[in-house]
């Protein structure tokens, strides 16, 4: 099969968050395979003879898929947040429209990739796409997420950073979903370090946009708070080992489409505390300790539990690290391609 997959992502602001690392590792594992062969394209336009194409990403907002198709179309969801929860994503009249229109092209699209089986019901359930056209595929984790015993190398990343002795970590974007405030509050209250990794934790202008109240909020309470650290972006070199030297990994979302620092501390051996929500306990399995992510307090008292009980945390690396063997993003390239299939009835 001859496919032209959508690398767009890898040239936008997309690039440092989990679509462009989505579109990134399953572009390489496609490209490994013996199935398919690969056309890279950023303008539909200038695609020719392909039997399939593949759009990794789809915008609620913006045109990112076209209504015209010049050839049978897969397209990945990845979630539907802003639908979820309206109130802290408000979109305009333009905003709108443009859903409209996006509602619209995806009514001839052979076949959508979601990330998990309730992002899929959410999507059924806000765009109406038949459940018989969507194929959840899990994503995978990279090799390079792993333990880590060279202490000099640990010490070294220690020394970069400024790293307090013990800390708890929250990798992520700051949109509202990722629940911040009551993040830092938690760790604040059970006396917790937290260092927090990802894009847009820079962002200090546009803080009035209604998306990033949320941030704002927290930016004011906390950013010079002496047990939070905000490192922002890092390499992808650098992050296992902060993993690795991280006392737990932190996503007490309120909403995920699958929560990929779940696995990534999994496969570094570190316990994880996750919302009981959405996609969260489907990728977690028994790896994490699951909590109600609008009670704060019970974000703390599972802190605690890692920081004082030694046989609990062994439990949940354990856990982790046999529930992280079912991802990889050779099988998620595998079950793309069965998706492929399916939409070329081969």
């Amino acid at each position: 099969m001859k496919i032209g997959f959508n690398v767009l992502p890898l040239q936008t602001g997309h690039k440092v968050r989990g679509i462009g690392l989505y579109t990134k590792n399953l572009l390489s594992e496609l490209k490994k395979s013996r199935e398919v062969q690969i056309v890279e394209f950023e303008d539909i336009e200038k695609v020719e003879n392909v039997d399939l194409v593949h759009y990794p990403f789809f915008d609620l907002f913006f045109k990112s898929l076209p209504n015209k198709k010049k050839f049978p179309t897969v397209v990945t969801i990845h979630d539907v947040i802003p639908l979820i929860f309206s109130k802290y994503y408000p979109v305009g009249v333009k905003g709108w429209i443009s859903l409209q229109l996006q509602k619209r092209a995806l009514g001839n699209v052979k076949a959508v990739i979601t990330d998990s089986v309730s992002s899929k019901e959410d999507i059924f359930k806000y765009l109406r796409v038949p459940e018989e056209k969507m194929y959840p595929v899990y994503l995978g984790v990279s090799d390079s997420f792993k333990i880590i015993r060279d202490e000099q190398k640990l010490d070294m990343l220690k020394q970069k950073y400024n790293l307090p002795e013990t800390f708890a970590l929250y990798i992520g974007n700051v949109n509202w979903n990722k629940n911040l405030l009551a993040l830092a509050k938690a760790c604040v209250n059970a006396n917790t370090a937290l260092v927090l990794i990802g894009s847009g934790l820079e962002e200090r202008e546009n803080l009035g946009h209604p998306e990033l109240r949320s941030f704002k909020a927290f930016l004011k309470e906390y950013e010079n708070n002496p047990l939070v650290k905000i490192l922002g972006y890092i390499s992808e070199d650098d992050l296992p080992v902060i993993i690795n030297l991280s006392k737990m990994v932190l996503l007490p979302s309120f909403y995920e489409g699958f929560g990929l620092p779940i696995l990534e501390a999994q496969a570094c051996g570190v316990p994880v505390i996750t919302s009981n929500v959405s996609s969260m306990p489907e990728v977690a399995g028994k790896g994490a300790i699951l909590v109600d992510p609008s009670d704060r307090k019970e974000v703390e008292q599972a802190i605690m539990i890692l920081l004082t009980n030694s046989t609990r945390r062994e439990q949940l690396i354990k856990k982790g690290l046999q529930n992280v063997a079912r991802f990889s993003w050779r099988k998620t390239a595998d079950e793309t391609i069965k998706v492929y299939k399916f939409a070329l009835k081969v």
